[in-house]
Order: structure tokens, then C-alpha cells, then sequence
């Protein structure tokens, strides 16, 4: 949270536009919160940020990927994926935190029936779009 909170309020995205951060082994779930969070003292403390011009969670959207390792299992499977449409579907990689002894195995990580283009997106195709490896 620390490190998100900071790239954004220092204003690190508006000096480099296009710089993207890929959070890996942070879990995930407390990202929507730290966001609402964000904005809702931004709204307030505007003067504290002119540098910002947008809400933060808009750089957050813009330029913070996630990966799934360590996966969230909340009490219910499907929060799960409210969380992941919040985040949104095209910022999260599954990673297996391969070779530690309690990696993920993809079969079996996420306990919730992904539609076929999300899992595509999870599992591939984000990753490679971030990489370059279209």
C-alpha cells in the first residue's frame, strides 16, 4: 500500500506518463479500498496534491499491475471476482510463485469459474500485452 500511496501522491505518473509498475507477491485485495481511500481524501486535500490532476485511483487504473500471488480466498469464491472487476481484467497476472513449495498451481488457485476471456486474460494474454510479447 505504502508504495502505491507514494508513486501516486508524489506525483511519479504525471512526471513519467508512461511508466507502468507491476506489484508482484503484494496480494491484491486491498487495492479497491487504499483507492477509495485515495480519492476521497484527494477530494478533500486537493490543495495538499496540485501536482495531481486526476483521481487517484485513475493512476492506479492507468498504471499499477497486479499479480494473483499470494491469491486472495475470501469466504465467498465469487467476491473474489468482484475484486478482480474492480482492479479490472486486463492489470492482474497469474503468477505461481514457482519454486517455493507452496507455488500455485493454475489448475487449482482460483476457486471460481472464470468466463473464457478473463481466465485468456489472466493466464496470457495480459501478460504478454505488458511484456511485449504479442
Amino acid at each position: 500500500e505504502a508504495l502505491v500511496t507514494s508513486l501516486v501522491i508524489e506525483g511519479v505518473f504525471e512526471r513519467i506518463p508512461n511508466l507502468k509498475v507491476v506489484l508482484v507477491e503484494g496480494g491484491f485485495a486491498w487495492l479497491p479500498s487504499l483507492c477509495w481511500r485515495l480519492d476521497k481524501h484527494w477530494k478533500r486535500l486537493r490543495d495538499e496534491v496540485p501536482h495531481l490532476k486526476r483521481l487517484p485511483s485513475e493512476y492506479v487504473r492507468d498504471h499499477i499491475w497486479i499479480t494473483t500471488q499470494p491469491i486472495e480466498e475470501p469466504e465467498r469464491a465469487e467476491d473474489l471476482l468482484h475484486t478482480f472487476e474492480w482492479i479490472g481484467w486486463d492489470r492482474i497476472m497469474f503468477s505461481t510463485d514457482y519454486p517455493h513449495w507452496d507455488q500455485d498451481d493454475p489448475r487449482y488457485a482460483i476457486k471460481v469459474a472464470l468466463p473464457e476471456r478473463e481466465k485468456r486474460m489472466l493466464y496470457r494474454d495480459n501478460a504478454m500485452a505488458f511484456y511485449g510479447l504479442n
